[in-house]
């Protein structure tokens, strides 16, 4: 099966669903993010007060946000006149099954961060 026809309304549903889930990831990577390069500027300024190395460069992977790409399909969809829209498979894997093809360097730098929160939360709790 290379297309389908699906409902738009519960087309759009699902792309609010996960997009809403991807900006929840990417807020709680940034605010990890945050922390580390904050913690890593605390170190780095110590070390150079104290006389050690000068460390001016943090490489630390920057948290990826791709809300607009749903945005822009939700959009599409909102304006679109039809009730059924045809999806081929690739645009199923992205919209429905949420398989972008950013989906990889998404999880290798953004998600990480929130694995770091969550074991955060863990240890306190």
């Amino acid at each position: 099966m290379n297309t389908i026809t699906v409902n738009k309304a519960n087309l759009i549903e699902t792309l609010i669903l996960n997009r809403d889930e991807h900006r929840a990831i990417f807020e709680k990577a940034t605010t990890a993010y945050r922390a580390k390069v904050i913690e890593a500027l605390d170190r780095a300024l110590a070390d150079a007060k104290a006389g050690g190395d000068l460390r001016t460069y943090i490489n630390l992977p920057v948290p990826e946000d791709h809300t607009d790409e749903f945005d822009t399909a939700i959009a599409m969809l909102e304006w679109d006149t039809a009730d059924t829209v045809e999806l081929t498979r690739g645009e199923f894997q992205q919209y429905v099954e949420n398989q972008w093809g950013w989906r990889a360097s998404f999880a290798a730098n953004t998600m990480s961060y929130s694995s770091m929160l969550d074991e955060e939360e863990a240890n306190r709790g």
